[in-house]
């Protein structure tokens, strides 16, 4: 066996591409969030934050959702950056038609629009109280 060094730096950790960091003071807020979900089982999550030239960054990826609104398991992360508004729509759309092209078919779709909260921090606590009450409509109890 080869010797161990204990005095090396620790691997720097992962960066999660699915957050969403948003800084108030750069001029950037949450947009909208939305869950498409198959009948499959299949669920997707995006969220979009705006940025201060009115711009969207958007972030989407399929995971599974717990009963409690806990996304776990994340397959596939998309990070789609500096975006005209219309886009968020789009999005949508392209979830929809990879779901169907993997023979699936969609169950659902759920927008939650952030642009009337005016706080951040509210933002990030409506986000989470929605996720939380989506899946109960997704997953079965």
């Amino acid at each position: 066996m080869g010797e161990v060094d204990t005095n090396a730096a620790p691997p720097p950790p992962a960066i999660d591409l699915t957050a969403v960091e948003v800084d108030p003071s750069k001029g950037e807020r949450f947009y909208k969030a939305v869950i498409v979900h198959s009948k499959q089982g299949t669920t997707y999550r995006m969220v979009a934050k705006t940025l201060p030239d009115g711009r969207l960054d958007l972030v989407h990826f399929v995971c599974d959702l717990g009963a409690d609104g806990t996304m776990f398991g994340k397959r596939r992360v998309r990070r789609i950056e500096s975006q005209p508004v219309t886009r968020f729509d789009t999005e949508i759309e392209t979830i929809k038609k990879e779901i169907t092209g993997n023979d699936e078919e969609v169950q659902g779709t759920w927008v939650h629009d952030l642009t009337i909260i005016p706080d951040v921090a509210e933002q990030v606590s409506s986000l989470n109280a929605w996720m939380k009450t989506t899946a109960k409509e997704i997953v079965p109890a």
